[in-house]
């Protein structure tokens, strides 16, 4: 019965075979991997990784150039209203001290 099976599975490219035995026959196996071959792989891996670090190295410095860039205007900006506040701050001293003269001035002529 069983060499008939198999003759029978043969002519209908094994779809009368259980699915054990289809597998079986089939299933691509697994080939044994060299040494050589893992060393090639591994090679291979290592030279990604020093490109994606090269690139990931560019990058970062490209990032920190364009913020060292950011840095210097805001603080540009920042010393300049710094500036401002302070010639304010003069002005109203300056009107503080000329009201206190005048009031002073308008106490004394009393």
């Amino acid at each position: 019965v069983i060499p008939v099976w198999l003759i029978v599975g043969l002519c209908t490219a094994g779809w009368l075979w259980p699915p054990q035995v289809r597998e079986y026959l089939f299933q691509q196996k697994k080939a044994a991997i060299s040494r050589a071959d893992m060393a090639e792989q591994v090679t291979a891996q290592i030279n990604d990784l020093k490109n994606e670090i090269q690139t990931l190295r560019s990058e970062i410095k490209g990032e920190m150039k364009s913020d060292r860039k950011e840095f210097a205007l805001v603080k540009g900006e920042v010393e300049a209203v710094q500036a401002e506040v302070m010639a304010d701050l003069l002005q109203v001293k300056e009107i503080m001290v000329t009201l206190l003269d005048m009031s002073r001035d308008h106490l004394g002529s009393r």
